[in-house]
This record gives structure tokens, sequence and C-alpha cells, in this order.
């Protein structure tokens, strides 16, 4: 499933900060139909709950840039990525030493502070101001005093000589910072964090959490570039610094039009429409049966989802028919044994684009069906079926076109159901003689992400992390957690990822070839 996270200030929220009656309904109406949805702020937890208050958000959320990923409804923190203390004393030496006066976020006996020196609010003046009666705020004498407790966060408003700062508050010092101007006023936050931290870290946090399969962002600020980045759709309001935009992938409507809301709805709304729309139309025209018949329901959804028009299926070319062609090219469905469609492709290719669809199955349940009562026996529980390995493959089999600029290849995740029908007693399917008397449907009922190669930056996104700069086929295996990555690296040889480099002893050595 899809993770959609939003930040909060010019992005969600309106330029009143305030949430829109049409963004409560739609979002939460969502949620209630299973879509993941959270947000990525840098407030506070108690500064960003009244205005989230409205929504029933139940998947982790992200508060201080990153540096907790927390209970949306509790506050209770699930990550924190602070600073370390080596780290911490340094910066407040810092700090002193330079007289900076800041505001110094941590806990004292366990609840959360903002401390400033009482002798020093010029710079933290309209802070203050816009936040009388916060429990949270704290006048230190002295820097002793100011440094109390549990730090995990630092602003220094308005800051004369950002240049020291940057300086000093680098990635190699343990830290990552973010400045940018206020969403609603002139002020300059410079906000001092845990290189761990930041608004990716702490998504890509949640998406493993959630094991979500793909990861959705939307921002309007510069602290959120690297979550965008992160992202595999990073998405920019329209109303964003000129420097986010540049690092989203699509600019979406205007914060004061609801645009997260409804760029999630049409998302969620036009992928679910048009697959049931799809399996509908293949369920009525598909009497399923035992054996390959399940294969060609598949086929027929697919072909219709991508599509869904008669007169754009089954269309002749040369000696062969393409399973569609329309104004996106031709389309071919193929759900395994890619090697059959070499000459195929190679015709297909000197003609027009090709979309190749290549689905499996991610995750599938089972249910036990009477035939004469139509009464479920038995419904077991969803399973999920990882196979990458087959997908690899079958890139591996069709390696001579990945470099082809004309060739897509659309890798489809589905979820499906089994339905298996019976006479009598429950059948062991997995003995052959029982699994004939049986009629056996595999519906695809979901697709779960859509991963589209469509040009050599597509096949990046395989490489495992933390390889060194050269490698063995060992190597990778062990950066990639797999007993064999032999295909996986062959596959990403070939679309131009990796390239050899040499030899050691006996072994190839291998490269990331640099974009």
């Amino acid at each position: 499933m899809t993770l959609y996270v939003t930040d909060l200030d010019g992005t969600l929220l309106k330029n009143d900060a305030s949430i829109s009656p049409f963004s409560v309904n739609t979002l939460n109406s969502l949620i209630e139909k299973g879509v993941m949805f959270t947000y990525a702020t840098a407030r506070s937890f108690s500064s960003a709950l009244p205005l989230v208050r409205k929504l029933n958000i139940n998947c982790p959320a992200v508060t201080f840039n990153g540096v907790f990923v927390i209970n949306p409804q509790t506050g209770e923190h699930i990550i924190e990525n602070t600073f370390t203390k080596k780290a911490l004393k340094s910066a407040c030496d810092f700090i002193s030493e330079n007289n900076f006066a800041p505001l110094v976020y941590s806990y004292i006996d366990g609840a959360e502070r903002v401390s400033y020196l009482k002798s020093k609010t010029d710079s933290v003046i309209n802070y203050l101001n816009a936040r009388k009666g916060d429990k949270r705020l704290r006048a230190a004498e002295n820097y002793k005093d100011l440094f109390e407790g549990n730090i995990f966060y630092l602003t220094v408003l308005n800051a004369k000589n950002t240049k020291e700062l940057d300086s000093f508050f680098t990635e190699e010092n343990g830290f990552a910072h973010n400045c940018q101007s206020d969403t609603y006023d002139d002020t300059v936050w410079y906000e001092i964090y845990d290189k761990k931290a930041g608004k990716a870290a702490a998504v890509l946090q949640i998406k493993e959490l959630l094991n979500a399969d793909k990861l959705v962002c939307f921002g309007d600020n510069n602290n959120d570039i690297s979550m965008l980045k992160a992202a595999d759709l990073g998405a920019a309001v329209v109303n964003s610094s000129e420097k986010l935009k540049k690092s989203a992938d699509i600019i979406i409507g205007e914060n004061e039009n609801d645009a997260v809301a409804r760029f999630i709805e049409q998302r969620e709304t036009e992928t679910t429409d048009r697959f049931k729309l799809a399996l509908e139309k293949a369920l009525s025209r598909v009497k399923s049966t035992v054996g390959t018949q399940n294969e060609k329901l598949i086929h027929s959804v697919l072909k219709n989802y991508y599509a869904p028009f008669s007169d754009e299926q089954e269309i002749k070319i040369g000696n062969f028919y393409a399973d569609a062609v329309n104004e996106n090219g031709i389309f071919e469905i193929q759900t395994k044994q890619l090697y059959k469609l070499r000459e195929k492709l190679s015709l297909f290719l000197e003609n027009a684009c090709v979309n190749l669809v290549h689905p499996f199955i991610c995750e599938s349940r089972t249910l036990y069906i009477n035939e004469e009562s139509g009464e479920i026996v038995r419904s077991e529980k969803a399973r999920k079926k990882e196979s990458w390995l087959a997908v690899f493959e079958e890139l591996y089999s069709i390696r001579d076109f990945l470099r082809n600029e004309r060739l897509k290849i659309i890798i489809v995740k589905l979820k499906a159901v089994k339905k298996i029908y019976f006479h009598g007693e429950i059948p062991d399917i997995r003995r052959k003689n029982e699994r004939r008397k049986c009629v056996i449907e595999k519906i695809p009922t979901e697709i779960v992400e859509e991963i589209v190669f469509e040009n050599t930056e597509n096949y990046y996104g395989l490489l495992p992390e933390n390889l060194p700069e050269k490698f063995t086929k060992k190597e990778f295996c062990k950066a990639a957690k797999e007993s064999d990555s032999s295909l996986r690296l062959e596959v990403l040889r070939a679309a131009g990822v990796l390239e050899k480099a040499g030899k050691q002893k006996n072994a190839f050595v291998y490269s990331i070839v640099r974009r």
C-alpha cells in the first residue's frame, strides 16, 4: 500500500493555519477506507495537535523535523533520533562561546520545556508573544541553566551570521540543520538537530514500521526537500519555495485550495475505480477453470486496466498481435516467461514505444468454498509472497532490451484471493489428485504498486544500500541481504547501473556507474 505523508504549514494547512472542512472530510473518508496518511512537521506534538485534531490519523507522525516519530493521538515517542552526548556538548560550548541566544528544547523532570535566556529575549520576543500561556516556556538565568535537561533540538531565530552556524553545525560534527523563513511572518528559523534526524529519515522509518510499498510526500519549504527526494513520488504545492519545486517530481495545486486532499482522493479513486471496472469486465468474459485459466484472468484484468476500450485491444502488428495499442504506445502483458517475447519485442520496438507489463502476486488469501452451498468453510490469513527473485529472473531473460529507450517495463504488484470450490471434505490441495477435483480461481483484487523502469535512472533504486565503492559479487549479496544476488547484479549491469572494474583473485570486481 501507499503511505502518504504531508508537511503541515503551507502544505496541508491553509494560510491561516487551519484545515478546511473539505480536507478534513475527504482525508477522514480515505483513512476509514484504509488509506495510510500522516504528517511530518517541524512543530512539536503539542503545537501540531490542535491543528490536526479533527483528522482521524492512525499512522505514526513526525515532529521536530524528524527528531521524533510519535503516536499521533498521544504524542508518545515511537522512535527518537536525538543528539549524541559528544555532539550535544560541542553544540552547547559553541553556542555559549559565541554568545548566541537560542531556544533550547529539552525534557526536564519528564516534561517538555522550551528554554530561553532571560537576559537575551530580543531575538525571540515574537516567539514568546505568540505563545503566551505555553506551559513549556522556561526562562533561564544563564547558559548553564539554559542547557538543563535532556536536550533534543536547538533553534536560533533571526541569526545575523548564519555562515558561522553553517560552518559548525555540519554532518561531520554530528548535526543536521535547516534554515528558512517562517510560513506566517518574516522570522528566520535556524533549526539544529542530530544528523540521524530529518524528515527523510523519519518518514522512511514510518514506511518500514507500516510495511508500506510506496511513499508519496508533500511539502512547501526547504526542510521538506530531503523528504520529497526520499519519496517514491515527491509533490510540491504550487506555493512552494523555488528550491523545493526543483527537487519535486510533480507540482500540484495550492494549499489554499486543498491540494493535498484532492491529489490523494483523485489518485486513490482513479486507481481503485479503474481496477474495479477492469476486474468486473474481465470476470464477465472469462470463465475460471482449473489450471492456466487463472493466468488468463490476470492478463485480461490488466489489459482492461491499461486499455479499457475493446477497439484498442488485440491489434495486429506484422505477424504478431499486441495485447493493446493506444496513445501511450503498445501494451504487452506477460505474467511469466518474458524470454518468449524477444522476437515480438524486436518488431514492436521498431514501430513504437512498448509498455511491457509484468504482474506478480505479492499477497494472497485463500478461501475454501463449498460448491453446493456457496458457504465459505475456511478463510486463511493473507500471506505475503514477495517474488523479486522471480522478477530478476524475468528481467535477466530480456536483458538485451533493458537499455532500449522505447521500452517501458511496468512491474505490477497485486493482491489476490484464491478461491477453492470443492465437494465433500475440505481438500488438501497439496495433493495432485485432490486438487484435480476442485475448481480453483485466483482473482486479483488490488494493485498494490506499479514499479516503472523506463530509463537507466530507474534501475538505481534496485541497488542495495551500503555498497562499497568497489565490490565483489559476494559483497553485493551481503549488502542485499540475499544468499544469491547474481541475477540482480547482472540485471543492473545490463541496465547500465553497474560495470566490471577488474578482478580480485578469481572474483570480478564491480563498481556503480556514476550518474
